[in-house]
């Protein structure tokens, strides 16, 4: 896949088949909307093309600063790129941008810059100052500027709609079940091993503790989960978990916590990912060394029985 940042746009990249939106997660809904995009592109003998923005709109508009994401940019890309999609043309998204009336985005972006002939819309996007423009409005303005506009229906799983909002929803519910389902794969986290207390390791419970690559990945709700854990080529299973750390002591600063089941090699400083299969329970506090140690062995057990 071809990445470009606007305005930096290639004379030879020329025509395009698009769909335009922020894509967080690349959930079900958006491979809907990806799969009438790569029809419309074989059937025009276009390039399929998906034109982003960053960052995300309500950061900069001010309304996100409790704002967590599914995917950062990177992941946003590959999983793109694992569906086939051509060209990914980002767009710097400024309050200017945010201020442009639809009439005037559709002309100078999609139209007389990026040259779009196929344009691929979900049926709840909106462009332009406000989100004024609706399919009506695009498909509008497709028409007088020789745009054919597609309208893509809702993908709907149990009787709801998917969308990124359900997903981050589901995820503070500890729903690891409805999250993956509506994207379609596990949730993952990425990030450094790094030290940290090893309470566990005094147990025969050594974790690592995962320091994020992305500071606003959204977390499922804090508890212990059943994971597929990813370091380097080597895919290994355990059990994670989240919150403030499980110790005998007062509550700190928030973590996440690894346990890598038949493991034993020192992976300070590597990177790794986990993916998320199953919820084992809530946050409990312990009394004593025995009563967490008694806690992680039915973790453990439950895991492995969840994974097997």
């Amino acid at each position: 896949m071809q990445v470009h940042q606007f305005p930096n746009i290639p004379p030879s990249v020329g025509a395009l088949a698009a769909t335009t939106g922020f894509f967080d997660g690349v959930h079900c809904g958006h491979v809907a909307v990806l799969n009438r995009l790569k029809r419309a592109a074989a059937e025009s003998g276009l390039p399929s093309c998906v034109i982003t923005y960053a960052p995300h709109p309500r950061i900069v508009l001010g309304s996100g600063s409790d704002l967590f994401l599914l995917s950062s940019d990177e992941e946003k890309r590959r999983l793109l790129a694992s569906h086939g999609v051509e060209r990914l043309v980002v767009i710097p998204f400024t309050e200017v941008l945010a201020g442009l009336p639809i009439d005037d985005f559709f002309e100078r972006y999609l139209v007389s810059t990026l040259h779009v002939k196929e344009l691929v819309v979900g049926y709840d996007h909106n462009m332009g100052k406000n989100a004024l423009g609706g399919f009506e409005k695009i498909s509008s303005l497709g028409k007088k500027r020789h745009v054919s506009v597609h309208l893509v229906a809702p993908y709907v799983q149990d009787g709801i709609a998917v969308s990124a909002t359900k997903i981050r929803r589901a995820l503070q519910e500890g729903n690891i079940a409805a999250a993956n389902s509506m994207l379609g794969y596990p949730y993952a986290l990425s990030g450094t091993v790094c030290s940290g207390m090893r309470l566990g390791r005094t147990i025969g419970y050594p974790t690592a503790n995962i320091r994020l690559d992305f500071e606003r990945k959204m977390l499922p709700q804090d508890g212990a989960y059943a994971v597929q854990v990813q370091l380097g080529s080597a895919q290994h299973i355990g059990m994670l978990n989240i919150g403030t750390r499980n110790t005998l002591s007062h509550p700190t600063a928030l973590s996440i916590e690894v346990h890598i089941f038949d493991f034993a090699q020192d992976i300070y400083g590597c990177s790794l990912t986990v993916r998320f299969i199953a919820k084992l329970r809530d946050v409990q506090k312990v009394a004593s060394a025995d009563e967490l140690k008694k806690m992680l062995e039915v973790d453990e057990a439950n895991a492995r029985r969840i994974l097997s």
